[in-house]
């Protein structure tokens, strides 16, 4: 997201409040809402008094908010059970926080049941009327399942991304990597006339008339003769006038105090250990080891990693050649000093993909092609986070530094506002756009009034990702439901994309230019320079971090990221940032137990949700031994024995089953407070591709 930065960390604490007010929000949803459940199986009627018993539906796809997923019923009458299927087609609310898929306007199609043409007509639409009108709810997760079971053959569209590699530093001592945007900027530090800050940087760097440079970090002063360095600290303490300055702007909380340290207060270095301060003015990337590197095998492979690395780093032991992780791309070279080259996916070493789960470099599988983890990561990437916003919803905080100043996007007719701190998009001098916290908004004036947008012009969605604003593409409509608009976002919006070799990235790998004046800097989002990777861990699952707790806005995409060392982007909810009167997210877990990201113990009808639907629409079920039998007809079970058969059906039991470990970091893994956004240290995570711990966590 493109924001002046004199208001950036404000909006990032702001952010973090509204996170933590998801449960007053959901709360509020509460009242406003029907009570939802996710126990299986559900009785419904028909207006003909039968009484029907549907089964947890089988998701097959999943196209924007439109769910395809086919379901086993049992129909009672006369005291005789018979058993049928259907295929149904609705619109969704997901709400990943929740762990919630919830259905609306269900309509029943490819009916199965022992009943002649006509009747299967009439009680079809019987069925499809008693369905509508209810809420039904399936774990998110077991989605994701379905969809792992059924999309092997599936082939995804990838954006054309950059992979040049960044500059790459490898550092074997405590180090810093503070990033500049572009070349340094000198503009105003608030009141004091005779002190001057670099802009264009989230750091706190004050420059005098001697042209000395003053930065803040880790509790103390360093000095330079450039804005680039070298800094060392200080030997004695700056002139009262930068302490002043110093204290204005951290108060006003228009800077990163770059404090360094865990959230229960501990710094990231060693004690007594001052690191040292790269400076960056293009994209950058810090790799580490602690000392001399040390190395380990990796079993069952002829791979070593360097165990004293907070990075992803390898050494192919039988071409002795070098391979790293940076924002999920591989990159390759025969020094740790480089040069570094793109490694295709393709051209990755066999021995990768056979790294155990259990590993403590099992976090690497995720950027993997072909693995299981790597499959799951690409499957939820393209899952979108929904909501309802009321059509009253106005956006906040639009600024702009002075007049608009205009840039054509490539290959379209857009332009975009390059100068304001919201994403403003100009179709033609009537009709404008501009996108915040996952909702459009439209206007006939770039100075408003604004109104949530019920639809977007498809020219938008042509915006390529050379552009800055290619992440806002990532953002829909999907229609309206009384006096409510239906949104949501995939992760791109937050920066994910699916690469070629058929893995998620972070970033396009552009390096977009920023929108610098002497008092306000709107940078564009970023690639490199945050330590950005992608982790998988065996209890963790997939889930995605920073270096220490980087504090990546502004120059994160769509408001991603506010500080923890670890952001779970596929379920963290932007739609909370606009609080809890405004927004209903999803179903907002009413009546259900569960927690945030996972680890649900679901509601279930005792030994009653053992009945599944086959794709092609026979009707199967499971006995406590794990055997599976077909329905032939009324009372008649047959067993199933061809070994195809019970491989698939086996699937779809395990992506009914509850979730019995937290996808979520493990216990261990700590937050990081007061971070930076270009700060890497010793913080003991895989910064740069995946985080190190037991089974692919972060290690202290």
């Amino acid at each position: 997201m493109r924001l002046e930065f004199s208001a950036a960390v404000c909006i990032v604490l702001l952010m973090g409040l509204a996170t933590r007010a998801a449960p007053e929000a959901n709360k509020e949803s509460k009242e406003q809402t029907a009570p939802s459940t996710v126990t299986w199986p559900r009785d419904v009627e028909t207006a003909e008094k039968e009484k029907i018993t549907v089964f947890q539906p089988q998701v097959e796809s999943l196209d924007n908010n439109v769910i395809t997923a086919r379901a086993a019923f049992k129909y009672q009458k006369d005291g005789k059970d018979s058993y049928g299927s259907f295929q149904l087609k609705a619109s969704t609310l997901i709400d990943k926080v929740d762990d919630t898929l919830t259905l609306q306007t269900i309509k029943v199609t490819d009916l199965q049941f022992p009943e002649n043409s006509a009747k299967r007509t009439e009680f079809k639409s019987r069925l499809e009327k008693a369905l509508n009108g209810k809420n039904y709810v399936i774990p998110y997760h077991n989605v994701v399942s379905n969809l792992e079971a059924t999309s092997s053959n599936k082939k995804r569209k990838s954006p054309e991304l950059k992979n040049d590699p960044p500059q790459v530093i490898f550092a074997t001592q405590p180090s810093l990597l503070i990033m500049i945007s572009g070349e340094p900027v000198i503009g105003p530090a608030g009141k004091e006339k005779n002190v001057q800050r670099v802009v264009n940087t989230s750091a706190l760097i004050l420059k005098n008339s001697d042209k000395e440079y003053y930065l803040w970090a880790l509790g103390k002063w360093f000095s330079a003769p450039s804005a680039t360095g070298p800094f060392n600290v200080t030997k004695s303490e700056p002139s009262s006038k930068f302490v002043m300055a110093k204290d204005e702007l951290l108060k006003a909380k228009t800077v990163d105090p770059l404090e360094g340290r865990t959230s229960d207060g501990n710094s990231i270095f060693p004690p007594g250990v001052t690191p040292k301060v790269f400076i960056a003015t293009r994209p950058t990337e810090l790799l580490q080891s602690e000392g001399t590197p040390k190395y380990s095998a990796v079993e069952n492979t002829g791979l070593l990693y360097v165990s004293n690395s907070p990075n992803s780093i390898f050494l192919e032991s039988s071409s002795q050649q070098f391979y790293t992780l940076i924002s999920g791309r591989w990159f390759t070279a025969k020094s740790l000093d480089g040069p570094w080259s793109y490694a295709k996916g393709k051209d990755l070493p066999k021995d990768f993909a056979k790294i155990p789960v259990t590993s403590q470099v099992a976090e690497v599988l995720v950027s993997v092609p072909g693995t299981p983890q790597a499959k799951e990561a690409l499957i939820t990437s393209q899952i979108p986070q929904t909501a309802q916003v009321p059509k009253t919803l106005k956006p906040k905080n639009l600024a702009c530094d002075g007049e608009i100043k205009w840039q054509k996007i490539p290959s379209t007719s857009i332009q975009y506002a390059e100068n304001c701190n919201t994403p403003m998009l100009m179709l033609n001098p009537s009709l404008y756009y501009v996108v915040q916290d996952g909702v459009w908004f439209n206007s006939a004036s770039a100075k408003g009034p604004w109104e949530v947008s019920i639809a977007v012009p498809d020219q938008i969605y042509q915006i390529p990702p050379s552009s800055p604003l290619y992440y806002v593409t990532y953002v829909r409509v999907y229609g309206t439901n009384g006096e409510y608009v239906i949104v949501g976002y995939t992760p791109g919006y937050h920066g994910t994309f699916v690469s070629a070799d058929g893995t998620i990235v972070y970033g396009t790998g552009y390096a977009y230019g920023a929108y610098t004046s002497a008092t306000a800097w709107y940078p564009p989002p970023s690639t490199y320079g945050f330590g950005v990777g992608y982790g998988w861990g065996y209890d963790a699952g997939f889930f995605m971090g920073f270096s220490m707790g980087a504090v990546m806005y502004p120059w994160g995409w769509g408001s991603c990221c506010w500080g923890p060392t670890y952001v779970n982007i596929n379920v963290d909810n932007t739609y909370h940032n606009w609080g809890k009167r405004t927004v209903i997210t999803g179903s907002g877990g009413h009546g259900v137990a569960i927690n945030t990201i996972g680890n649900t113990k679901f509601a279930r009808g005792l030994d009653s949700n053992t009945v599944y639907a086959g794709h092609d629409g026979s009707v199967y079920r499971r006995n406590g031994k794990g055997d599976w039998s077909k329905y032939n007809g009324p009372d008649t079970w047959t067993p199933v024995n061809k070994p195809d058969n019970i491989q698939n059906l086996e699937r779809s039991h395990e992506g009914r089953a509850p979730q019995q470990q937290p996808r979520q970091p493990a216990a261990h893994m700590e937050r990081a407070g007061g971070g930076a956004p270009a700060l890497h240290g010793g913080g003991g995570m895989r910064a740069s591709g995946g985080f190190r711990g037991g089974g692919g966590g972060f290690r202290r």
